[in-house]
This record gives C-alpha cells, structure tokens and sequence, in this order.
C-alpha cells in the first residue's frame, strides 16, 4: 500500500502543470504474480537509470521515494522498475503469489489458526 501512495504522489505532482491529468492503474496475472502498472499523462521520465538510487538532486520530496518503494518490493519478493513509454510515465509493481501451502499464522488477539 505504501508503495502505491507513493507512486501516486509523484504522479499527482507531475500532474500539476500537465494539460490533461490522468493516472490509471491496472493490474494483470503473470506467471508467478501479478504485475501493477500505474501509469500517467503527465511530461514522463526523461533519463529512468537513476531512478531508483537514493537522494535524488532535484527531487520535490526526499529523494527517497523510489528507492525505497523498490527496497519494500524485494523486500516481499517482488520489485518496482520503470517502464519507458511514449507517453507519460509508467511503473509496474511485480508481486509474487505465496505459496498454495502457506505456514499457519496464530493471530494472538483470537487464538485460533488461520493461513
């Protein structure tokens, strides 16, 4: 869920000065996961190889955002890039499936045992 605010932050301040303001997000099966695109209109990402390198110059927050959007993705096995593309910007969250035999997982507030 963080990873999402923040992708959509930063679409909402690329947002600001574009002239047509739209930011859609969709979400397909992939072999092991689903993949998350959240993709844009605004002016997009001229140079995406340093995107994901912590304290950008010239960023209009931290310069943290992406770096750590992309460390809580692999951080769940998953991972965030950019995808390049005519128009806008676009990022794709990849999420991968657990496993069908999940351990049990006691919830202590109510101590039966869910997957």
């Amino acid at each position: 869920m963080q990873v999402l605010l923040n992708l959509m932050k930063n679409s909402q301040r690329a947002l600001e000065s574009a002239p047509r303001k739209v930011i859609e997000i969709s979400a397909a099966a992939a072999n092991s996961g689903v993949s998350i695109r959240v993709t844009d209109s605004g002016p997009g990402i001229p140079d995406g190889k340093k995107l994901f390198q912590p304290l950008q110059k010239g960023a209009d927050a931290t310069g943290l955002g992406l770096y750590l959007s992309r460390a809580f993705m692999r951080s769940f096995r998953g991972d965030l890039r950019h995808e390049p593309g005519a128009h806008g910007c676009c990022f794709v969250l990849e999420l991968t499936l657990a496993a069908e035999a999940a351990t049990p997982v006691v919830d202590h507030a109510h101590p039966t045992v869910t997957a």
